[in-house]
């Protein structure tokens, strides 16, 4: 799912990159930054992501 939608951010970002100004190139951009959150919360739920990670239990005695 990472992987997946690192590329449709990469795809979107270089139709971003082709379109004239518009709107077109206005959707493209937010689909690309709305790509590229949803692979960081993919992979912050994953846990692994530096300080992200599962819970452990701490025992405090």
């Amino acid at each position: 799912m990472f992987v997946a939608l690192i590329l449709a951010a990469l795809l979107l970002a270089i139709l971003v990159a082709r379109l004239p100004r518009g709107g077109g190139r206005a959707f493209a951009a937010g689909g690309a930054v709305l790509a590229l959150a949803g692979a960081a919360l993919v992979k912050l739920r994953a846990g692994h992501l530096p300080g992200h990670g599962p819970r452990r239990w701490h025992n405090p005695s």
